[in-house]
């Protein structure tokens, strides 16, 4: 999975945008967490920020699984990633032993 992804974001830039912006949005949301958790509590304001930075990524995850559905070269690439080589890498090494 992750060569494929690597692989899907040296292709089309519009999805290693999305994809950075959704790790930007998870890592914001992670640090708030944790900065609360230190403190032990969250007032209003923290709480309807935690809201805020959740939606955020929500949000951010939402487009990158949509661009995945609706993007040609995307989905291309993921049929690509989701091929089976071995087997036929199986039968080459079985006509080979045979030669």
């Amino acid at each position: 999975m992750r060569s494929q992804r690597s692989f899907r974001t040296a292709i089309c830039t519009e999805y290693e945008h999305l994809l950075f912006a959704c790790q930007r949005a998870f890592q914001n949301l992670q640090r708030r967490r944790e900065q609360v958790a230190a403190v032990g509590f969250a007032d209003d304001v923290t709480s309807d920020e935690l809201r805020r930075l959740e939606l955020a990524y929500i949000r951010a995850y939402a487009h990158l699984e949509s661009h995945d559905e609706h993007c040609q070269l995307c989905r291309l690439v993921a049929k690509l990633g989701a091929r089976n080589f071995s087997g036929s890498n199986a039968a080459v090494m079985e006509k080979k032993s045979f030669a």
